[in-house]
C-alpha cells in the first residue's frame, strides 16, 4: 500500500508524526491508496478509537477473542471512555471469548458489575449471545500465564490484546508470551501496545531499583532510552517487535493532551500479521474522529516526510 500526502501545517511537535505505513503488499497484488492522517488522536477518545478498530476487526475474522492486560477504569469520573465496557457493547457482537485483567481492587469491582450486566445480552436478532467473560485480579503478567496455559484460545482462533499499560506494568517476557502463543502458519495475537513517551523520561529517571526496567525492557541496556528523544524510542519498540516478536506489521499512532500543549503523550503500538490491519486502523481512526462532537475533532496537521510503520 502507499500512501498519498499532501503538504502539511505546521505543529508544536518536533517529531515527524505520519501514522500509515507505507506498505507494498507484493507484487501481483492490486496497490490500495490511503489517505494519510491529518486529524490528531486525542487522549479522550482513544477509547473509541480501540472499539471502532476492534469493529473492523471482527467484520473480517467473524469471530474472536478479546485480551485486556489493563482493564479497569482509569478514570471513574469518565466511564463513557473506558475501552472494555465499549468493546463488549461494540456491534457487531462476533467476540465471543473475553479476558478482562485488573489490578485493583476498585477495577476489579467495576470489571465484575460489567461483566454481569452483559450476562442477558442479546444479538440483533434478539438471540442471547453465548460468550466467556473472564475477570482476573492479579498482575497480568502473571495471569497471562493461566490465561494462555488453560488453551481455552484455540490456534485458529482471532485474538486483539490490548496493553494500556501507565508506564512500566507491562513486562517484555509478556510480550513475548503473547506473540509466541500461535504457532505457524496462525497468525500471532494480534497487538496494540501502549508507549506512555510524554512522561518515559522523567519515570526512567527516577528509578531506583533496576528490576522494575529491565522488566518492562527486557535487556539490560534501558538507560540508554533517557538519551533519545520519543521519536527514536518509538522507532526502537517498533523494531524490536518486527525482529525480536516477530510481527510483519508494526505501526506506530501518536496520542495528544490538549490540556498539554498538544504534546504527544503516547503512542498506541500495533503489532499485527493481517494484511489488512495497517488499512483498518486507518478507517477506524478516521470514523472515531468523525463520530465526535465537533470541538474535539479539531484539525492537527501531520508532518508526512517519515511513515512511522513498515512491513517486514
Amino acid at each position: 500500500m502507499r500512501s498519498t500526502r499532501s503538504k502539511p501545517p505546521s505543529t508544536s511537535e518536533s517529531f515527524p508524526l505520519a501514522l500509515f505505513p507505507d506498505i507494498d503488499l507484493g507484487r501481483g497484488k492490486k496497490t490500495r491508496t490511503y489517505k494519510r492522517i491529518h486529524e490528531a488522536i486525542w487522549t479522550h477518545n482513544k477509547a473509541h478509537f480501540v472499539q471502532q478498530y476492534l469493529k473492523y476487526f471482527v467484520q473480517i475474522t467473524k469471530h474472536g477473542a478479546y485480551i485486556d492486560g489493563f482493564s479497569g477504569p482509569q478514570s471513574f469520573l469518565q466511564l463513557e471512555a473506558w475501552s472494555a465496557a465499549l468493546v463488549l457493547k461494540s456491534e457487531p457482537r462476533w467476540l465471543r471469548k473475553f479476558f478482562l485483567c485488573e489490578i485493583s481492587r476498585k477495577g476489579v469491582k467495576e470489571l465484575k458489575a460489567l461483566a454481569a450486566s452483559q450476562r442477558d445480552a442479546l444479538d440483533r436478532k434478539g438471540r442471547r449471545l453465548k460468550r466467556r467473560i473472564e475477570v482476573h485480579h492479579g498482575d497480568f503478567n502473571v495471569m497471562i500465564r493461566k490465561i494462555l496455559s488453560k488453551q481455552c484460545i484455540t490456534q485458529k482462533e482471532a485474538t486483539f490484546c490490548l496493553l494500556d499499560q501507565r508506564t512500566f506494568e507491562c513486562h517484555w517476557s509478556t510480550l513475548l508470551k503473547l506473540a509466541r502463543y500461535k504457532k505457524p502458519p496462525n497468525r500471532k495475537v494480534e497487538l496494540l501496545y501502549f508507549l506512555g513517551v510524554g512522561w518515559l523520561h522523567r519515570a526512567l529517571s527516577g528509578i531506583r531499583k533496576d528490576h522494575k526496567a529491565l522488566q518492562w525492557w527486557g535487556r539490560s541496556d534501558w538507560r540508554s532510552l533517557t538519551e533519545m528523544n520519543s521519536f527514536q524510542i518509538v522507532q526502537l519498540v517498533r523494531e524490536r517487535m518486527e525482529k525480536e516478536l516477530g510481527y510483519r506489521y508494526v505501526g506506530a499512532y501518536p496520542v495528544y493532551d490538549r490540556e498539554a500543549g498538544n504534546r504527544v503523550m503516547y503512542y498506541m503500538i500495533h503489532a499485527s500479521d493481517h494484511d489488512e490491519a495497517p488499512a483498518l486502523m486507518v478507517r477506524a481512526h478516521s470514523k472515531a474522529v468523525r463520530s465526535l462532537p465537533s470541538a474535539v475533532q479539531s484539525s492537527f496537521g501531520f508532518r508526512a516526510d517519515t511513515g512511522i510503520g513498515t512491513q517486514k
